[in-house]
This record gives C-alpha cells, sequence and structure tokens, in this order.
C-alpha cells in the first residue's frame, strides 16, 4: 500500500473525528470536556493502573507490533513515564494511538476520549506539517502519568509556525467569524479540517508550545 492510499485513510478518519467533535465541543467549549462532579469513590478510581516496566514494554511490543511502518523505538517503558521515537509517517500513527488507548484504559471514558482525541490530533500534525511526511525524520513522544494528571508531550523536527499566521486553523477564527478558515482552505487548496489546535485546547487542560512552535505539551488533570 502506497503513501498516499495511507494518507487518504488516515484524512477520512480524522474528518469523520471533525464531524463528531465539532459541533458538541465546539459548542459547549472547555466546561462540557472537563464536566465532571467525581464523589470519594469516582476519584479512587484514578489511580495510575499498576503496570510493571515488563508489562508495559509487552503492551508496547504488542500495540506496535501490528503497525506496518518499521522504526518505532520505545526510549522508555515506566509506567509513569513511556516515551517512543516515532518515524514520521501517517501509517505509524495508529499503533501509538493503540498504545495510548491501552495506557489509559483505565480512566472515566470521558477523560480517557478527551486524551486519545487531543493526540490523535496533535501527533497527526506533527507528521502532516511538521515533518511533511518525511519517514526519514523521526517525532518524540512521551506520555507522563501522574496521580492527578496525565502529560503528553510531542516534539517534531520541523521549522515550527508562527501563530499569527494560522488563519486556515480554526483556532485563528474571529468570534464574529467562526467558519473563516474553511473558506481560507477552500482557496488554498486545502483539505477539509483545520479543527485540531481548537478542539484540542478546549478539550485539554493546559495546551502550552516551545518558542519555536515545533514542540508541544498537553496537561489533562484527573480530578
Amino acid at each position: 500500500m502506497g503513501q498516499t492510499a495511507f494518507i487518504n485513510k488516515d484524512t477520512a478518519r480524522r474528518e469523520a473525528s471533525y464531524e463528531a467533535f465539532a459541533c458538541g465541543v465546539c459548542a459547549e467549549g472547555h466546561a462540557r470536556a472537563n464536566r465532571a462532579v467525581l464523589t470519594e469513590k469516582s476519584a479512587a478510581q484514578i489511580t495510575a493502573k499498576s503496570f510493571t516496566p515488563v508489562e508495559v514494554r509487552a503492551l508496547a511490543t504488542d500495540a506496535l507490533g501490528e503497525c506496518p511502518v518499521a522504526g518505532i523505538e520505545v526510549v522508555s517503558a515506566l509506567p509513569e513515564w513511556v516515551e517512543l521515537r516515532v518515524p514520521c509517517d501517517l501509517a505509524a500513527t495508529p499503533a501509538v494511538e493503540k498504545l495510548l488507548t491501552r495506557l489509559d484504559a483505565d480512566l472515566p471514558q470521558e477523560i480517557n476520549e478527551a486524551i486519545n482525541y487531543a493526540f490523535r490530533e496533535m501527533l497527526g500534525n506533527a507528521v502532516e506539517y511538521g515533518c511533511r511526511l518525511d519517514p526519514s525524520e523521526h517525532i518524540e513522544v512521551r506520555f507522563v502519568r501522574l496521580k492527578r494528571a496525565f502529560i503528553c508531550r510531542i516534539k517534531d523536527p520541523g521549522e515550527g509556525f508562527d501563530p499569527a499566521r494560522l488563519d486556515h486553523a480554526a483556532v485563528s477564527n474571529p468570534e464574529d467569524d467562526p467558519l473563516r478558515h474553511a473558506s481560507v482552505r477552500e482557496e488554498r487548496g486545502l483539505r477539509a479540517g483545520g479543527y485540531g489546535i481548537l478542539l484540542t485546547s478546549q478539550l485539554v487542560d493546559e495546551l502550552v508550545y516551545n518558542e519555536r512552535h515545533n514542540e508541544l505539551m498537553f496537561v489533562k488533570y484527573l480530578s
């Protein structure tokens, strides 16, 4: 299967996610993503799963073993600190997403879905725009599980971007024109989408970039 086929498959998957999330999340915003009154019982359930390093590495081997792209490196396999080097190939992203799904499977569904969606969008952006789909390059991915937070770090080798020049992304839309980016994308011949950064910023509690904007970190609080 060629790279174009993988790109088309991933694009369709991401655009389907936009349809599922855009209406509800954009309408209710950050409050909906974090809406949950935790009782003592539910709060007690939000604790890191008792994985050993051997078990984490086994999970990684299983999840990444089905990946059609070689070269995903497990740098760290501690339960509280999982780190990977991932080839800049969209065909590699489903396997990494699968590993994340297993690592945070014990979290409440709303938190789990927010983390997974945010990661999928940000990793896809890093591969597509940061690396420009060059499989010879690699992205650094880190999952850090704390008692009260889940942290994800993604760093690509690209030149970064200027946040003042993101008129093709929904995050830059003015309040009185919430769909302006769609017209910009159409004029430039870009695929439909552009909601990734906006929705991620609403689904997680913290989203920060380095000065170069080729590295990001997002935080989702667990209580």
